[in-house]
């Protein structure tokens, strides 16, 4: 099996591209100086060694301090559908005490997550509405 064909080794060169290639756009990952530990940074072996196997192919690696760097011990697998709330555009209101991102208040509502972005952004409801 081709490295390329292990999900984690193309994590791992994922992880190292958002740090340090090169980009014509605005990089948040090299703006905010987020770098790769320098045992894995070189090393897929450490990398997996230190991770492991992904849980299940629904999973993404994570940083618990998203301010933090890429090393073992600010790294953990995580499933995709929690890691897309802890992204800096994540929209996320309390409404009596509870605390969600849009996507979840239009589950919990049973209303189109399009619907109720509409409605607050276009429409300019509150979010109590």
């Amino acid at each position: 099996m081709a490295r390329n064909d292990i999900p984690e080794y193309r994590i791992w060169k994922a992880m190292k591209s958002r740090c340090y290639a090169p980009s014509g756009k605005d990089n948040t990952y090299q703006k905010n100086g987020v770098q790769v530990c320098p045992r894995w940074r070189n090393s897929f072996e450490a990398f997996f060694e230190d991770m492991g196997p992904r849980p299940g192919s629904d999973y993404s690696i994570e940083r618990v301090d998203v301010y933090g760097d890429y090393c073992p011990e600010n790294c953990t697998w995580i499933p995709l559908s929690d890691q897309s709330k802890n992204r800096r555009f994540c929209l996320v209101y309390t409404i009596n005490g509870e605390t969600h991102n849009l996507k979840e208040w239009s589950r919990i509502c049973g209303i189109k997550y399009t619907t109720v972005y509409m409605r607050i952004f276009r429409s300019g409801w509150s979010v109590e509405k």
